[in-house]
């Protein structure tokens, strides 16, 4: 049985389309994610949120789903890596935690910046719905912070 990075490359190689450049990303999103479950300095609290991101890269019927938008449908999973990843480097206090866990040649923190900087082109007004689908207000109740932003 393949790994899922190596599923979802197959899936967004050589694909041309919109946003091209950040759904090329999404293997390497999604490792960051579950490399991060390993780190011994992911705040504890966090764990459950990385999780999240993880489960809503697997799931066939998400906010965007790739079943009807084929690779485009990554935009909502990449999102969501890109804001989990952005609490984790704030609440760890340092953007090390996901250096050490980033595998690609793209320097991982500016492109979180950029994904984060592109959410309304990226999702539109759809990251309430994203959060809610993955349970965020809950997760960040447990985390202290019930805030989306």
């Amino acid at each position: 049985m393949k790994r899922f990075d190596k599923l979802l490359e197959q899936e967004v190689s050589g694909y041309k389309g919109k946003h091209s450049e950040l759904i090329s990303k999404a293997p390497a999103l999604y490792k960051l994610m579950t490399r991060l479950l390993d780190d011994p300095a992911l705040p504890g609290h966090l764990s459950p949120l990385v999780i999240a991101s993880i489960a809503y890269f697997i799931l066939p019927e998400d906010v965007i789903p790739e079943e009807k938008y084929g690779p485009l449908g990554f935009v909502d999973d990449i999102f969501l890596c890109a804001f989990v990843a952005d609490k984790v480097r704030k609440d760890a206090g340092a953007d090390d935690i996901l250096i050490r866990n980033w595998d690609d040649k793209t320097p991982v923190v500016p492109l979180i910046q950029q994904i984060l900087e592109r959410e309304e082109e990226l999702i539109g007004d759809k990251k309430q719905i994203i959060l809610d689908y993955i349970g965020y207000e809950q997760l960040g109740t447990a985390a202290g912070d019930q805030s989306p932003a």
